[in-house]
């Protein structure tokens, strides 16, 4: 998706809004409008308009507009929207199921369907080139570039490379595939994070890669698109919480800084992934003073940062860095 998901959203409630009857079915006969059922699994004969597909974990999510109301496909069903008040963003809610909502802000998205809340939903993008993935047991390596796709497997002594074919999208997926020497090489690249089976190392998207009968599985994308972007506040240090209404963030740049505020004090450094994991070196800070509380909460956080060796992403999307000696910060983004 290159455009931002709040603007596609305006753009199609904007059009329902100029039509009777958005979100209900008037009754011919005056009779107050009754609340519609969410529809079954998806038949549908129109297709979405200014349709925003949106990667949630493992899942997607569709928005968009159909005749004269906004409609969401998630989980095989079809719910019809309606706006709803929200302190922030833009909120909708199923038509008869309060429990079924859809929530943008920006560019991300939050998914509940029947009381069930999904994990964080971000818009789907094929993948940016140069792409790199790779897997274990046997080891094996896809690298695709705008010419050429190259799997390197077998730990090395199986080769097959070809003209990259144009992607193709799907719902939660793209897909390269291309004929070579017989072979066929197919890489399918999902939406959705994947972990390293020997490291633990966190990656953007789970891979498939199908060649002469077999398939392979393994990770790939760039590790760092996980951590860069918006700003993480930190939510836990060591377990034990962090001082009420205090914030200490972490905002992770493309030029390998990272920066934010410790409790009090704001600060830089830097940080490095590699196959096997992550260092930071040690945090560069001004020097205020702040309240005793917020000033050993500084520390014990810039001593942990120095530490780190590794980091995960949790179920719920929390960033969760984990130190040598043991000790963990948990952030999340707001």
């Amino acid at each position: 998706m290159r455009f931002s998901l709040a603007i596609a959203l305006a753009t199609a409630l904007a059009l329902g809004a100029c039509a009777p009857g958005v979100g209900t079915r008037g009754d011919p006969g005056g009779a107050p409008p009754r609340p519609e059922r969410p529809q079954p699994p998806a038949e549908r004969t129109q297709p979405l308009a200014f349709a925003t597909t949106l990667a949630c974990g493992d899942r997607s999510v569709t928005v968009g507009h159909v005749g004269d109301t906004m409609r969401m496909e998630a989980g095989g069903q079809s719910f019809e929207l309606r706006p709803v008040r929200s302190a922030s963003g833009a909120r909708y809610e199923a038509v008869g199921d309060p429990s079924t909502s859809f929530w943008s802000k920006g560019d991300r998205a939050t998914v509940v369907v029947r009381g069930k809340p999904w994990p964080e939903c971000v818009p789907e993008r094929a993948p940016s080139l140069p792409y790199r993935a790779t897997g274990n047991e046997p080891g094996w390596r896809l690298d695709i570039t705008a010419h050429t796709m190259t799997l390197l497997a077998d730990n090395g002594r199986t080769r097959i490379e070809a003209p990259t074919p144009v992607a193709e999208p799907g719902v939660g997926y793209s897909r390269f595939r291309a004929p070579a020497a017989g072979a066929g090489l197919v890489a399918t690249v999902f939406e959705r994070r994947c972990a390293d089976t020997m490291t633990g190392m966190p990656y953007p998207n789970a891979v498939t890669v199908a060649f002469a009968g077999r398939s392979l599985s393994g990770c790939g994308g760039d590790p760092a698109t996980l951590l860069q972007g918006a700003e993480w506040v930190v939510e836990d240090l060591r377990g034990g919480g962090v001082v009420d209404r205090s914030r200490a963030t972490l905002a992770f740049a493309a030029d390998d800084r990272v920066s934010g505020r410790g409790s009090c004090n704001r600060y830089t450094a830097s940080y490095s992934l590699t196959g096997e994991g992550m260092t930071l070196s040690k945090p560069a800070s001004t020097m205020m003073a702040c309240a005793p509380a917020l000033m050993q909460q500084e520390r014990r956080f810039f001593d942990l940062l120095a530490q780190v060796h590794r980091f995960t992403i949790d179920a719920g999307g929390a960033l969760v860095l984990h130190a040598a000696d043991g000790g963990t910060i948990t952030a999340r983004r707001p």
